[in-house]
């Protein structure tokens, strides 16, 4: 569990420092991914296709 929560904080600073607007929205659906979201969920919240994510 604690490997997850550092590989959270990892891709958190990794989508804060980003400027590249793709870059940023992958880190989002990886950060959503660790946080417990579903595929489902998580194509809501970055507006992609399931298959996408």
């Amino acid at each position: 569990m604690k490997t997850q929560v550092a590989e959270l904080e990892t891709v958190q600073q990794a989508m804060k420092q980003t400027k590249d607007k793709r870059m940023h929205e992958r880190y989002q659906a990886v950060s959503l991914f660790l946080q417990g979201y579903t595929y489902a969920q998580i194509t809501k919240i970055v507006g992609r296709n399931e298959k996408t994510v």
